[in-house]
């Protein structure tokens, strides 16, 4: 209880602290004229001051100070126990950063001279012994170390281009760094991090939409690089343990990191430079799939705690099971990105040549197959070594951890190559279908009775305990399937709660009924937003197709239309017989509600012996319409060998 009155205490004075200093130095930013200006590529849209990085560092400190005074000798004791010279690294490169930053909102730095400025501030934290301990050799701990805080730096420098969001992932990712440092015992570390976690919070009361204040480079740099040097200099006697020093940080932190990550692959795929301004980061992308400000700020909250609370179960598990739990949420949190990445949105100019490297990193990455191959080594590895750990419910035995060791790699190959022959790198994410699931759960298949007769052959253990092999498959295939389906729930999870426009009912919950609700839902443009479904099959009512109930028939149409206020019924159905449709019409024309139907034909527009076909090219175009005339979604189509055509969606009213 005393802990948590301590804690209370630090992050407390540190976020009164900064509700106090931040309205300070908000006036401060504008007497000096430290203000933003409207830029194309920037999203702030007016004049907002600066100088919230002041505040923040300021608040910080009251924390610190509450620490060694309020609270008492014992938290005294801690810090002083820690602030060895790795300590005082982080104080001089993080306060370095903090000025670099400043500077930078003043005069505007140029991004080579600024990624100088930081290797220089890395270089500091390295040479007063704060090394990243990841591997037992020392130069790749200080190549790491100086990659971690360039990275985790400029991720939350990256980050802080809309409101509230830098600030509120910082506060959640420091109140659980110090969590996790608390429960290794490194009490300094942990103060520092609440004393940071309390200051962007109390900063956060006046940076949340519509943001008064920006925290600038000042802060947005001096945030990432005292994250960075805390965890770099977290005593070794409390980090020993892979998932402690790697998984637990990487995961508390790993939303700032994979937009930094988002924005240097399609940057460098795209041929554009990675130092510009842009638009293109997860938060604009997360804006155009149709959030506002306000939500995108609460998604990445989320999934920021959930990071966090993930990393707090991790320091409970051992390495082996905390590897796998780590390495499955980064695994999620990628394939959350990748469906970001999907779109194009603005970004910083064209590259008017892509140079060789560019050019080389687009062909491996073509058509997304080598990290879609990545990915699958990457699950199929989890798959198996989920198996094994299932099996044993603990550690394995040194018979089995050895057969893990001996076969992961031939799975692997194996797997991966049958996946290929099966067809499964040939499809689109974005339209897994049912083939789709036949092909990765027979290229599974067929891979584990592969691994049965090897496992005869050559391991013992393993021919010995066959369920391991029949969990393996069972696991792998839910990853593969998972992954490849990904996309599309994300799609619907979007679709579902982005729904706007005037509310519709469509009639008919058959194939053409499904094909309406589609089409409506893809094109948003429209802002016809389906609400539920009337069929007169009575077998039918209380299902759900697309998460759009069925809910009534012809004899409950009038009660559909005023209980779900109902603006426009579609037809989807083409089975209707003319009464059926006659009573709709006068039905709706009675309660003013507009009647329309999706449909679908093909009209050639030149015969097959009037001249030779050409491929047009596709040019979709949308005409809105007002419910009483017309809305045609025409897609240009070319038919291989034959003439061209005109596939035409037309929803009429």
């Amino acid at each position: 209880m005393r802990v948590v009155l301590e804690v209370a205490v630090v992050l407390g004075s540190a976020l009164v602290a900064a509700l106090v200093f931040t309205p300070a130095a908000r006036a401060l930013a504008r007497r000096v004229g430290a203000v933003t200006r409207p830029m194309p590529k920037r999203w702030y849209k007016g004049p907002t001051p600066l100088f919230g990085g002041v505040a923040i560092v300021a608040a910080a400190a009251a924390g610190l100070a509450a620490a060694t005074v309020v609270v008492g000798d014992g938290w005294a004791l801690r810090i002083e126990t820690a602030t060895a010279r790795p300590a005082l690294g982080i104080a001089i490169s993080s306060c370095f950063m903090f000025v670099v930053g400043l500077v930078d909102d003043l005069v505007h730095l140029r991004p080579p001279t600024k990624l100088l400025l930081e290797l220089l501030a890395g270089a500091m934290l390295l040479s007063l012994g704060a090394v990243f301990p990841v591997t037992p050799w020392d130069v790749v701990n200080v190549v790491a170390t100086l990659f971690w805080f360039l990275a985790l730096t400029n991720a939350f420098n990256l980050l802080d281009g809309l409101d509230g969001v830098a600030a509120g992932v910082g506060a959640i990712a420091s109140f659980f760094l110090g969590l996790a440092f608390a429960f290794q015992g490194a009490w300094g570390h942990a103060a520092v991090a609440w004393s940071l976690a309390g200051a962007t919070l109390g900063f956060l009361r006046y940076n949340f939409h519509p943001a008064s204040v920006f925290m600038g480079d000042a802060g947005s740099l001096f945030l990432g690089s005292m994250l960075a040097g805390l965890v770099v200099t977290l005593p070794g006697a409390v980090s020993t343990n892979l998932v402690s020093v790697l998984f637990v940080p990487l995961v508390i932190v790993a939303v700032p990191l994979l937009d930094t990550t988002l924005v240097t692959v399609t940057r460098v795929l795209a041929g554009q430079p990675i130092s510009e301004g842009g638009l293109d980061h997860s938060t604009y992308r997360l804006i155009a799939l149709g959030l506002n400000e306000r939500q995108v700020a609460v998604l990445l909250y989320a999934l920021a705690a959930a990071g966090g609370l993930i990393a707090l179960l991790l320091t409970r598990l051992d390495r082996g099971l905390g590897v796998l739990v780590g390495t499955a949420f980064l695994v999620a949190m990628s394939l959350f990105a990748a469906y970001l990445g999907r779109g194009q949105v603005g970004a910083a100019g064209q590259g008017a040549r892509m140079k060789p490297l560019t050019v080389l990193v687009r062909s491996l990455f073509y058509k997304r197959r080598l990290a879609e191959i990545l990915l699958d080594v990457a699950l199929i590895t989890l798959a198996y070594y989920a198996a094994f750990r299932l099996r044993f419910d603990g550690m394995l035995p040194p018979a089995y951890a050895s057969a893990f060791e001996a076969t992961v790699g031939p799975v692997i190959a194996v797997t991966l190559t049958l996946l290929g022959l099966f067809g499964v790198y040939r499809g689109a994410w974005e339209y897994t279908g049912i083939f789709d699931v036949y092909r990765i759960v027979g290229a599974v298949l067929v891979s584990n009775v592969t691994l049965l007769a090897y496992a005869a052959w050559r391991v013992p253990p393993l021919a010995q305990s066959h369920n391991i092999i029949y969990i393996a498959a069972l696991v792998a295939a839910g990853l593969l399937l998972t992954s490849r389906l990904s996309f599309k729930s994300l799609e619907l999870v979007r679709q579902r709660f982005q729904r706007k426009g005037e509310r519709v009912l469509i009639y008919g919950a058959d194939s053409g009924g499904e094909l309406a609700l589609r089409e409506l839902l893809i094109h948003g443009e429209l802002r016809l937003r389906p609400v539920c479904f009337v069929d007169d099959d009575a077998r039918q009512h209380g299902r759900e197709i697309h998460g759009v109930p069925i809910v009534a028939g012809l004899d409950g149409l009038g009660w559909v239309v005023e209980r779900y206020k109902i603006d426009k019924i579609v037809i989807g159905t083409r089975q209707l017989m003319p009464e059926t449709l006659a009573a709709i019409q006068v039905l709706a024309r009675g309660r003013g509600v507009h009647v329309g139907w999706v449909n679908v034909d093909v009209k050639w527009l030149v015969p097959v012996d009037a001249a030779p076909a050409v491929r047009a090219t596709p040019e979709p175009s949308v005409a809105a319409g007002n419910g009483r005339g017309e809305t045609h979604l025409p897609v240009e189509v070319g038919a291989a060998g034959g003439p061209d055509g005109n596939g035409r969606i037309a929803l009429t009213g």
